[in-house]
């Protein structure tokens, strides 16, 4: 039974696209992955109960935890506490056999779409054309990605495919209803994103023919025809179906009026079509599953390539043959010669015989800021599939790694935008099974084996040609003589003939003399005409002249920020005004096609980008506008939103002071709309954007913004392993205070507390002790008593992890006794957690069980996830050592729960060898070893030898309780060899015993004998006597045995 009674309507819940949740338009975080599946779970059917037994399917699938039914009540229970946040925690029941959350179906938009489709497929049965179509826009504009995103749950991710289906369905209606309508013209840019998104789908590329076709572009048509045929070929060894065909032969015979619509080439009629759409038991018709293959990282290909016929066979003859060595091609010339379109048409032709992969990366070598080969070996590792966390710091062993990747795979390489030789070389693949393109302005002919081609202008003809696919047989056929000044005017360089056909296409009442006249004035241009980068100033410029004074300004200083792409947010800062007005002057720029829109963003965000010559010409337009100001004001929203996420991530720790004053609309409206959901995702999405306005901030002397960014960024680095980046930026961050005007020692203390955090991460301890240090001592001149907290916390840990024991009590007592001065809770909770800890490894279990709940009391009180799980582990650890193993197991589970919803994958694999001793000393050895495997693998990727050689010690472990002494012992002198020069005594010591258990297993009982001597002194040395003593326990044992 479905109830409404006692609803709060001021909640909103989003389903279609990201998890999202609002209360009285605010967003509200749910930052654990349970919470977010279960609360969706319960959406899915407002008002209705929902099944225990069905919640505890979707959360865990074929493998529910043990007492199951009480683990979902106690999410339940965390869910009610986090919807609290917005003033209700009532919001779910508890129901015979399961739950139920109160929100009528208007409150959540699954529901809402729902029901405008019904009201599509009535409005289809009266023949309402028009309320159809709005009906249908209504319905789609529910959308902000695919439904669910982000949802780890075997059952949600069915629902998801269902759901997404559905509004595939209702997109093709969409398109069916405005070509009945006549709007085919207006379909055309948006049907060609389509079969790129979904080109498996035929009845988009129907559509997309049928509106070429009536527009009059019917080259374009069997183009399109063509490459669908292709697509079809390539994925699923089919033909295209009959309609296509049969639409293929119209445009061939062009037997009827282009202007008229089909009638019998539509698949259906409007009302069975509808009903289709309303009916999610109709199997979708012309469609199967891509094969599975190499990811493809290209961009789209010109649907109206025209020209380069012999540069395209060459192209495509040298990267289909076979070869000895690899194969190196360049494309070199002037900018807007279409180097680029040139290189992702030839790969689109040759992508079968790539089939491991085709990756794209721009190194913008044309711009102020060329990427980094060391940042460029990071995009093309991960493009390959490598984990972020698995990828070296340096560019020597980025290279190795990534020459390694390619050794015995078929992937093709653009490089598009090279600066020079030395960004390219550690680019190379060293085998012959990949191949590289790579397009520059200059030569580059340091490669020495590339093949180059050189592109200079078209042809008189060619140049025509590409106006004619760009702006229309019928116009081009009607002034010949105005199509071949233009080509002239231009340069005949392609990019500036594209952007004079855009000027065309935009005004379809201009006659092409018209624009031959404007580019026939000198003054309209920037010099006279000839080949370089001054024919692409004369194509831009017309542009540029026919955009409104606010769309000029805002065009201009789009042009002055360094990142590859942005969400339409940033000119808002940049052109001090409202984000909505300033996003239509955005889109104003794409309509002129200054701009580009390149898709939507993980977060749902549009975003845009400017072609690096149209950035170049905007920056001459911007000569008088002060970049450093508006780059200032942008740079600032930057600093606010990074601070804020960084916050929701990271709950406490030092801060800056001083914080500056909040600086408006645009950082409140876009952190309440995409920061607050998630604070890690926003940082995943708009990372690239933020290294490059830090980049930018250290170019224009903007100090303060470098610092706080730099500082805000740390957090996201450490949860995501993105070490060299970190190091980069807070580099950058340290520069910066060096160079401003005024000294700042507080904030100079933050970023080096962080970079004692980096080097700890890094392995490198030494130079970690030192930052530390460095960090107490500025915390303290600086009056920071919460600073000089986490700073003595910090040495605590180095003298800890190299097992000085009572120093590092001492240290972790100094930093309990600031940070309770400061009230600082969240960090009192982790110090108890490793004062707790000590006391553990030291046997003292009445003093680590009173640490503890002090820890767990502050846990409880409020503490951010990541401290929760510090202080349930280390319950869990204690419940371990004093033998209690199924309060240990619950624990240990617990955080690895709570480390897979932050995120951290660094952390989930060491808490999966913590849950693997706890199960080897349960008798689960089977269930321990698959917990090492995954770990041992991340580790591996990684690079991390300590975390190999505690799973080595393991899997010793496992081996030899199996019975294979000799595998337990190869792998235990594994992990000794591993730990021994680490730094980490403890873990030497552990590993040392388990290679005295191996050699006694093995029957090497006098070496067994050293190997335990050699473990006792080591722990007693580090301060582990308790562990010493269980040694010795175990050497007369099994004495006594013998």
């Amino acid at each position: 039974m479905t109830t409404t009674m006692g609803v709060d309507r001021r909640w909103e819940f989003r389903l279609l696209g990201p998890l999202w949740v609002g209360h009285d338009g605010r967003p509200l975080a749910l930052r654990s992955g349970k919470q977010q599946v279960l609360l969706a779970a319960l959406l899915l059917s407002p008002g209705d109960v929902v099944a225990a037994d069905e919640l505890i399917d979707t959360l865990w699938g074929e493998r529910p935890p043990g007492g199951a039914r009480g683990t979902l009540q106690a999410h339940v229970m965390r869910l009610r506490r986090a919807l609290r946040a917005g003033g209700d925690d009532s919001l779910i029941d508890t129901a015979s056999g399961g739950y139920r959350i109160r929100v009528a179906g208007d409150q959540v938009d699954v529901a809402r779409f729902h029901r405008l489709r019904s009201r599509v497929a009535e409005a289809a049965a009266r023949g309402a054309r028009d309320e159809e179509s709005g009906l249908l826009a209504e319905a789609l504009g529910l959308w902000r990605g695919p439904a669910l995103a982000g949802l780890e749950s075997d059952r949600l991710r069915a629902v998801a495919a269902g759901l997404d289906e559905l509004r595939w369905a209702a997109v093709e209606r969409r398109n069916e209803v405005e070509l009945e309508l006549g709007r085919h013209d207006s379909l055309i840019d948006e049907l060609g994103l389509l079969v790129v998104e979904q080109p498996l789908r035929e009845g988009f590329w129907a559509q997309l023919m049928r509106a070429l076709h009536r527009s009059g572009r019917q080259a374009q048509a069997l183009d399109a025809y063509r490459r669908a045929r292709e697509v079809l070929a390539d994925e699923l060894g089919v033909d295209p179906n009959v309609e296509l065909r049969e639409l293929h032969m119209e445009v061939l015979a062009a037997s009827t009026d282009p202007r008229e619509p089909d009638g019998p080439t539509a698949p259906s009629g409007p009302v069975e079509s509808a009903q289709a759409l309303a009916d999610p038991e109709r199997p979708p018709v012309g469609e199967a599953t891509p094969r599975s293959g190499g990811s493809c990282h290209l961009p789209p290909d010109v649907a109206d390539f025209t020209g380069r016929e012999s540069e395209v066979e060459l192209l495509r003859a040298g990267l289909d043959a076979e070869r000895s060595c690899a194969v190196q091609w360049t494309i070199t010339g002037p900018g807007g010669a279409g180097k680029t379109s040139l290189a992702v048409h030839a790969a689109h032709l040759v992508r079968d015989r790539y089939p491991d992969g085709q990756l794209y990366l721009d190194l913008r070598g044309t711009g102020s800021h060329p990427v980094r080969p060391e940042d460029a070996l990071d995009r093309l590792l991960r493009g390959l599939g490598t984990p972020g966390a698995a990828i070296p710091p340096s560019l020597d062993h980025r290279t190795d790694l990534y020459r390694e990747r390619l050794a015995d795979r078929r992937v093709l390489v653009i490089l598009d935008n090279a600066a020079d030789e030395a960004q390219v070389r550690p680019l190379l693949p060293g085998t012959p099974a990949s191949a590289v393109l790579v397009t520059s302005r200059g030569a580059l002919a340091g490669l020495g084996a590339a093949r180059v081609v050189r592109l200079g202008v078209l042809s008189p003809a060619g140049a025509v040609r590409l106006l004619r696919s760009a702006v229309g047989e019928a116009r081009v056929a009607a002034e010949p003589e105005a199509a071949a000044e233009i080509a002239d005017y231009c340069g005949r360089l392609p990019l500036a003939l594209r952007v004079a056909a855009a000027r065309m296409v935009a005004r379809p009442h201009w006659r092409l003399s018209q624009l031959a006249a404007r580019l026939s004035d000198e003054r309209r241009r920037f010099d006279e005409l000839r080949v370089g980068d001054l024919d692409v100033r004369t194509s831009l410029a017309s542009s540029y002249e026919g955009l409104e004074t606010a769309e000029q300004r805002a065009f201009r200083l789009l042009s002055l920020q360094d990142a590859a792409d942005f969400p339409a947010w940033v000119a808002a800062p940049l052109l001090d005004m409202a984000p909505d007005r300033a996003e239509d002057l955005v889109e104003a720029l794409v309509d002129a096609r200054l701009v580009e829109y390149v898709g939507r963003d993980a977060l749902g965000q549009a975003r845009y980008r400017l072609h690096d010559l149209l950035r170049v010409f905007g920056r001459e337009a911007a000569a008088g506008e002060r970049p450093e100001e508006r780059i200032g004001a942008l740079a600032d929203v930057w600093r606010e939103l990074a601070e804020r996420a960084n916050v929701a991530m990271s709950q406490h720790g030092p801060r800056m002071h001083d914080a500056p004053p909040a600086v408006g609309a645009t950082a409140r409206t876009v952190g309440e709309r995409v920061v607050d959901g998630d604070a890690a995702a926003w940082f995943d999405a708009e990372w690239h954007s933020l290294r490059s306005v830090l980049e930018q901030c250290a170019d224009f002397g903007l100090h303060t913004q470098a610092v706080r960014i730099s500082a805000a960024s740390a957090a996201f680095c450490d949860l995501r392993a993105r070490f060299s980046e970190w190091d980069r930026a807070n580099g950058i961050g340290a520069a910066a205070l060096r160079r401003g005007t005024a000294a700042d020692p507080h904030a100079e203390a933050v970023l080096t507390l962080q970079r004692g955090l980096l080097r700890v991460r890094q392995h490198r301890f030494i130079e970690a002790a030192q930052e530390f240090e460095r960090a107490r001592d500025g915390f303290a001149g600086a009056g920071d008593t919460a600073g000089c907290g986490h700073a003595w916390h910090g040495i605590g840990w180095m003298h800890e992890w190299q097992g000085r024991q009572d120093a590092a009590r001492r240290c972790h007592q100094q930093a309990l006794a600031h940070l309770a001065e400061a009230g600082d809770a969240r960090g009192e909770l982790d110090v108890l957690c490793s004062l707790g800890a000590i006391e553990r490894r030291a046997g003292a279990f009445d003093a680590a069980v009173t640490v503890l709940d002090r820890a767990c009391a502050l846990a409880r009180a409020g503490a951010d996830e990541r401290s929760r799980l510090a202080a349930v582990l280390q319950r869990g650890r204690l419940h371990q050592a004093m033998g209690e193993l199924s309060a240990a197991h619950a624990s240990i589970a617990e955080s690895l729960e709570l480390a897979q919803g932050l995120g951290d994958p660094d952390m989930t694999a060491h808490l999966r060898l913590f849950l693997a001793e706890v199960l080897l000393r349960s008798g689960r050895p089977d269930a321990a070893r698959e917990q090492v495997d995954r770990a041992l693998a991340f580790f591996t990727e990684l690079g991390d030898l300590a975390g190999r050689a505690w799973s080595w010690r393991l899997l010793s472990e496992v081996a030899s309780g199996a019975g294979d002494a000799a595998a337990g012992l190869e792998l235990a002198d594994r992990a000794v060899a591993a730990a021994s020069g680490l730094g980490l005594p403890h873990e030497y010591a552990r590993a040392l015993r388990q290679q005295g258990r191996a050699r006694a297993g093995a029957g090497r009982f006098a070496e067994a004998e050293r190997s335990r001597r050699a473990a006792v002194a080591v722990f007693e040395e580090a301060g582990f006597p308790a562990e010493a003593a269980e040694v010795r326990d175990e050497a007369e044992r099994l004495a006594a045995d013998r």
